[in-house]
């Protein structure tokens, strides 16, 4: 099937939302060994600029993840929206640290390390174990996640792309979305989110139920973040400014 890229840049009126891995950047075997491509922190700065401060990276990553790789100042929902960061820096957590995930952390390490090529990222509100580099281990990982988590109602799994996350239950990007839209400088605007994973698809539908655009990366951008990335510098030139 051929997509038509989308033909009109978001407009400077909008609030925009963008997931980070897959959606910004390009997937590798493990979460650091991403490329940031050297011109894009600069790039949303200025498009965060441009839009008045309302521009948000919607991500299942940490937040200190999210600022080494793209530097402090940019709005913020991390860990799929477990952690709010508003436009001029207030923290707000959602959800509070559970006990039950840590107590988790033993088996887990264990599970990874008794299976080469997989890996466990550990977060304040989730454990994900990967496997990009190991795919033979899918089956094996999810039954083990499945059954630790069973005993505890405060914990649920979210699967990703050759990934799955065990996490603290509560908001996911959708009410992150949500909850910057009833603040400024978000309140008012036609949200726009751009995602590409399962954990994106809420927050897909939510913008469209607020009267705004949910766009998928492979639906709509060729599966390619490079175009996405020509998109939303595609506001900037429209717009005369500095597309250094």
């Amino acid at each position: 099937m051929l997509y038509q890229l989308p033909q009109i840049p978001p407009p400077r009126d909008c609030a925009i939302f963008l997931d980070i891995d897959g959606t910004l950047l390009d997937l590798a075997v493990t979460p650091d060994a991403v490329i940031v491509p050297p011109h894009l922190p600069g790039l949303l700065r200025r498009l965060a600029l441009r839009q008045g401060g309302a521009l948000a990276l919607v991500s299942g990553r940490a937040l200190p993840d999210i600022d080494r790789m793209f530097g402090p100042g940019l709005a913020v929902a991390a860990e799929h929206g477990a952690i709010l960061r508003d436009a001029v820096g207030r923290l707000r957590g959602v959800v509070d640290e559970d006990a039950a995930l840590r107590g988790l952390l033993g088996r887990l390490r264990d599970a990874v390390a008794s299976r080469p090529g997989t890996l466990l990222e550990e977060k304040r509100f989730g454990l994900v174990l990967h496997w990009r580099a190991a795919p033979g281990n899918a089956a094996s990982l999810t039954a083990l996640a499945e059954a630790l988590i069973a005993p505890h109602p405060s914990l649920t799994l979210q699967h990703a792309h050759e990934a799955l996350e065990i996490r603290v239950r509560g908001p996911g990007k959708a009410e992150a979305l949500e909850a910057f839209m009833g603040i400024a400088p978000f309140a008012g605007r036609m949200p726009v989110f751009v995602g590409d994973d399962l954990t994106d698809e809420p927050a897909i539908a939510r913008a469209i139920a607020l009267g705004g655009r949910g766009l998928h990366v492979h639906r709509d951008f060729h599966g390619d973040p490079a175009a996405v990335l020509s998109w939303l510098e595609s506001g900037l030139n429209k717009d005369g400014g500095d597309h250094a």
